[in-house]
């Protein structure tokens, strides 16, 4: 019985001691996460916002391109009359 009150003891004193320790870790763990996970939005963000001025500005050409071509139909039209 005293043994087990020792090994006890001897377990309780290094949960006492590693505890912090731990919860320490943990903390730096999370907070590590978080920040590569908040990193990886604005990665996510960035790419995105990269994609969407493209497509925008494809389309700015796009409709000047068609603007073009009906200036062009409709001066046609005009010589052929």
């Amino acid at each position: 019985m005293a043994e087990t009150l020792i090994n006890g003891g001897i377990l309780i004193s290094i949960f006492a001691i590693a505890a912090p320790f731990i919860f320490v870790l943990l903390v730096i763990s999370m907070t590590t996460k978080r920040r590569e996970k908040k990193e990886y939005h604005q990665t996510m963000d960035e790419d995105e916002t990269k994609k969407m001025n493209d497509i925008y500005k494809g389309l700015k050409d796009l409709n000047r391109r068609i603007d073009n071509l009906e200036t062009l139909h409709h001066k046609n039209n005009n010589k052929e009359r």
